[in-house]
C-alpha cells in the first residue's frame, strides 16, 4: 500500500511539473490576428533589401481565421493553406519569450507588432526577412 501511495504521489508530481516549450497564447491574441491582411512590404536579407507590391509586380494577402486556418494568396491565386497555431518561444530579437505564429507548412514567424490595423512578422534567423501587413477586413 505504501508503494502504491508513493507511486501515486510521484506520478502526480511529474504530471504537474512537466512544462511544454511552446505555450499557447490567449484567445484574445488569436482574435486580434483573425482577418484578411494585405502585404505592404518585406525587408531583410544580407543586403537589407525592401520589396513592395510595386517593386515585386504582384500583390499578396494573408487570411487568418478564428478556427486557426490560414490561406496565402498571390494576385488572388491561392499559394498555400493549412492550419496555424500561436505559441511563445525564444527569438533572436529579445531575451524574454515572444509570440510566434507557426504554420502547418513548416514555416513560423515572430509576431513583432500586432494592432487592429497592422501586423508585422519576422523570420527568427539572421539575414531573414520581416513582413508588414495592413488589415483589409476583420
Amino acid at each position: 500500500m505504501k508503494q502504491l501511495t508513493f507511486l501515486l504521489i510521484l506520478a502526480t508530481f511529474f504530471a504537474f511539473s512537466c512544462t511544454k516549450e511552446d505555450v499557447s497564447i490567449a484567445t484574445e491574441s488569436t482574435n486580434n490576428l483573425v482577418g484578411e491582411w494585405r502585404w505592404v512590404s518585406s525587408t531583410g536579407g544580407i543586403a537589407g533589401k525592401t520589396i513592395t507590391p510595386t517593386s515585386a509586380g504582384y500583390e499578396r494577402k494573408l487570411v487568418l481565421t478564428a478556427d486557426l486556418k490560414f490561406s496565402r494568396y498571390k494576385d488572388n491565386t491561392l499559394e498555400s493553406s493549412g492550419t496555424y497555431q500561436l505559441t511563445q518561444g525564444k527569438s533572436i530579437y529579445k531575451v524574454e519569450q515572444v509570440d510566434f505564429i507557426k504554420f502547418s507548412n513548416g514555416t513560423s514567424s515572430v509576431i513583432m507588432n500586432q494592432s487592429t490595423t497592422e501586423l508585422s512578422l519576422a523570420d527568427n534567423f539572421f539575414d531573414g526577412f520581416g513582413e508588414t501587413y495592413q488589415r483589409i477586413k476583420k
